[in-house]
């Protein structure tokens, strides 16, 4: 078997493995990034433990439990280098707030042959193996509920998890209202 193939086959299995477990999930929060004139890029979901409920963004940030981020795409504006750029600011932001992870670009060249669409999904989960990514398209017109998980790897290590969840819970976060939102407070 090829590495590449079998790279994907472990990112799909551990890709299973991290969705099954998110029963024992409960959402933190929910909330939209939005830009003015242009309105909602995307709506993101924060799933932690059920003893994580609740808790400030430094603990979410830091913490080496399983947990969740669910990305849905609400506008068509997005595309790979689009998201590539966007993310890079974010993860800069996230270093200056002391949340530096020399992973990075492995976790943003996960999406080199992604094509993002409106109301696709990427979800980011952290478990015990690393941050697991995987991006669900829009599977067919016939049932517009029905997703096709690509599984774009694991990367292990609880600093990645730790600068990714910065970007939106860390000090500068991509916007202060969807922070606030994530956090469940008003």
């Amino acid at each position: 078997m090829k590495p590449r193939l079998i790279q994907t086959a472990l990112a799909a299995l551990a890709a299973f493995a991290v969705t099954a477990g998110a029963a024992d999930l409960v959402s933190n929060g929910s909330g939209l990034r939005t830009k003015p004139i242009l309105g909602a890029m995307y709506e993101l979901d924060l799933l932690v433990p059920p003893d994580l409920k609740g808790a400030d963004a430094k603990t979410l940030i830091e913490a080496d439990q399983p947990m969740q981020l669910v990305l849905t795409l609400k506008s068509g504006l997005i595309n790979r280098k689009r998201f590539v750029e966007t993310t890079t600011g974010g993860f800069a932001k996230a270093a200056k707030s002391g949340y530096e992870c020399a992973k990075t670009p492995d976790f943003l060249a996960q999406f080199d042959d992604t094509v993002f669409r409106k109301g696709d999904i990427v979800l980011m989960a952290y478990g015990p193996d690393g941050l697991t990514t995987t991006y669900r398209k829009k599977s067919g017109k016939e049932d517009p509920a029905a997703y096709e998980d690509q599984a774009l790897g694991t990367l292990p290590g609880l600093n990645l998890k730790k600068a990714l969840f910065a970007i939106w819970l860390g000090d500068t976060p991509a916007q202060a209202s969807l922070k606030k939102a994530l956090l469940g407070t008003p």
